[in-house]
């Protein structure tokens, strides 16, 4: 049987610290979790927001997404509770099992991470390096956790082939050779403070593992939660973009991230899933286009149709999110002070064969019930306001303004004016 529906647990089967002697701001902190639970919404949102490589075209990263959940549905099988790949999937072309492996293994580090406390990740090559490249490898992601101000880099590797030891060694070099280097260095404002390499092994065909190395603890190096000048607001605001290049393509992430496009005059698609209100993706492509020197895009004006494509971001920390876009925003940065999202509804979302992450980030199922759905504007804020007493609304479009949803095929719905 496929596997479509049944959660899979993933065991953290060897644990190896790495001592660093480095004076503080190194200090380390071992993995908290003994094993991972994940169902296939759950990987495939894991595995979009974290391709297997170093960034590609945001727009191609769900289509690849797609394709390896798609292979995971058939190499899978729906009964064990165990996640292992099946050896029918060695009938694929090499540089296929290869690519399925590294798009995997990298949903899984993701998973791992988020289990174990992360929230906010963003690609290391992203943010830029205060000082020299200390060597030309470099990890894959940056995590940040809510009560720590520095971050930790982490590294993934993958294999469908390699015995234990030669696994685990590929392991450790990735954590020697891609992670210590850059620890202690300051990564966009954030400073470096621990790392994990995770290996994915997956050449058992009824039990996969997880192996991972780590910055270890030393006495005395539990150090403080903050690093003086250290702040994540960069990889939350990194994650919030990757985020959105998923929810509206590359194109707006891209625009947004230098500046060229702000969403103050955007309209966007709202919905309430679970008690709680979300900012729906678009299938189509959004183009930023220049007409007069003014950036356009189609979310800068209500469409009479649109489509879903299964992304969504929850309102209000997206809303936080797009009001930090605004260079002119008065008061504290929006994104100091984000709303937490309850475990508990993580689980209801997980029943519902759906997906939703500590960052607000949620994969929303296509059988999923939605009301209230909306066209909005951001909003208008008043100079010296805080974020909380934005007006969602402008006059002339009301909240629960009426419209229909015709499912289409897949992840997508059409929003049709009604």
């Amino acid at each position: 049987m496929t596997w479509t529906i049944t959660g899979k647990e993933l065991a953290v089967s060897k644990v190896t610290g790495h001592l660093d002697l480095r004076p503080s701001p190194v200090r380390g902190r071992a993995p908290a979790v003994e094993r991972i639970n994940f169902t296939p919404v759950e990987l495939y949102g894991a595995m979009a927001r974290c391709s297997h490589m170093h960034m590609v075209n945001a727009d191609a990263v769900t289509a690849e997404s797609e394709t390896c959940r798609y292979l995971l549905s058939q190499y899978v099988d729906e009964k064990p509770k165990h996640f292992a790949i099946l050896k029918t999937a060695d009938r694929l072309k090499d540089f296929s099992r290869t690519h399925l492996a590294g798009v995997v293994g990298a949903g899984i580090a993701y998973l791992q991470m988020i289990r174990d406390g992360y929230v906010w990740c963003d690609h290391f090559e992203n943010l830029a390096l205060d000082g020299s490249q200390p060597t030309k490898k470099s990890p894959d992601f940056v995590f940040s956790r809510r009560d720590d101000e520095t971050v930790a880099l982490t590294e993934s590797k993958s294999t469908r082939g390699s015995s234990r030891p030669q696994f685990d060694g590929t392991v450790r070099r990735g954590y020697l050779e891609q992670v210590s280097p850059y620890l202690g260095m300051a990564v966009g404002t954030a400073v470096a403070s621990h790392g994990f390499a995770i290996g994915s092994w997956m050449t058992s065909s009824t039990s996969a593992e997880i192996f991972v190395h780590h910055t270890a603890s030393s006495s005395g190096s539990a150090g403080s939660s903050g690093e003086g000048s250290s702040d994540p607001t960069s990889v939350k605001r990194g994650n919030y973009l990757n985020a959105m290049s998923l929810l509206f393509g590359s194109d707006i992430a891209a625009a947004a991230r230098s500046g060229r496009w702000t969403p103050v005059d955007a309209h966007f698609v709202t919905a309430r899933w679970l008690g709680r209100e979300w900012l729906l993706g678009i299938a189509a492509p959004n183009r930023l286009d220049d007409y007069d020197g003014v950036a356009v895009t189609l979310l800068d004006r209500p469409a009479s149709s649109r489509s879903f494509n299964g992304f969504a971001l929850d309102w209000e920390i997206a809303r936080r999110f797009l009001w930090s876009l605004v260079p002119f925003t008065t008061g504290p940065n929006p994104l100091n002070n984000l709303p937490e999202i309850d475990a508990r509804l993580i689980a209801e979302a997980s029943r519902s064969e759906g997906a939703i992450f500590p960052d607000g980030f949620a994969v929303i199922s296509n059988e999923a019930d939605l009301e209230e759905i909306s066209v909005r504007p951001l909003g208008q804020i008043k100079e010296g306001a805080s974020i909380e007493e934005v007006s969602d609304l402008e006059p002339g479009l009301a909240h629960g303004q009426s419209h229909r949803w015709r499912v289409d095929s897949g992840m997508q719905w059409a929003l049709r004016e009604g």
